[in-house]
């Protein structure tokens, strides 16, 4: 009898799967493209934190042990800071669940603040549990120049965006007797740079698509996305 099972693994982390007996009906070496998983995300129900569900799901002619190495990367130094390892077992044409939630970064930084990334790798067996690898310091490692990239065009991006701010305050009246004329001031400055702001924000996403084709079957960062979006 197949017994439905939620077990806690860590603080934002849970695991659906299924228990079976287990009787080997595949061979001893297999292609496990019939196994596939997705990262889905959830609906944003808090600004303090993104929901994810790695799904797995088994087309293979039998069940398969799994076992994930999931790695959570501190938002500041882009460093491991916690490493989950659920495991379990799947059986044919049926799905396993594991859930994580990514906070978001409450380091010292405050512009364009975003949630922290993690990294997935995925192991199968089907005589014996499986053992998942850990890429995100190599990864990491990899992306190194990228990151630091990053890092100075949005402390650039930042400074011009401060400028823009003390340059309104300075030059656009702010009289409660005249809030449109100070709208329209600001509105007018904040025109004559958005060539300079467009520039920067392409340069990140310029950045971004680079690090993102550093080797997709293992170093794929998942979340990131901005606070507020």
């Amino acid at each position: 009898m197949l017994i439905l099972k939620k077990t806690s693994i860590s603080a934002g982390l849970a695991v659906l799967f299924l228990f079976a007996p287990f009787t080997s009906a595949i061979a001893a070496e297999i292609d496990f493209s019939c196994m596939s998983y997705k990262v889905w995300p959830k609906s944003h129900l808090s600004n303090r934190f993104r929901e994810y569900d790695v799904v797995l799901q088994n087309r293979c002619p039998g069940p398969v042990y799994w076992s994930m190495c999931i790695e959570r990367i501190d938002s500041d130094s882009n460093t491991v800071w916690e490493t989950l390892k659920p495991s379990g077992y799947v059986e044919q044409e049926k799905k396993a669940r594991v859930n994580l939630q990514t906070k978001k970064n409450d380091g010292p930084k405050t512009f364009r603040k975003r949630y922290e990334e993690f990294y997935v790798n995925i192991a199968y067996a089907v005589d014996s549990a499986a053992t998942a690898e850990c890429f995100a310091s190599q990864c990491e490692s990899k992306k190194a120049d990228l990151r630091s990239a990053i890092k100075a065009n949005e402390n650039a991006w930042e400074k011009a965006e401060m400028a823009l701010t003390a340059r309104i305050e300075d030059e656009c009246p702010d009289s409660s007797w005249d809030t449109a004329a100070h709208q329209e001031c600001a509105v007018q400055l904040r025109d004559s740079s958005n060539e300079q702001v467009e520039a920067f924000a392409a340069r990140d996403a310029e950045l971004r698509e680079d690090m993102a084709a550093i080797d997709p079957d293992h170093c794929t960062a998942w979340s990131g996305e901005l606070v507020g979006e």
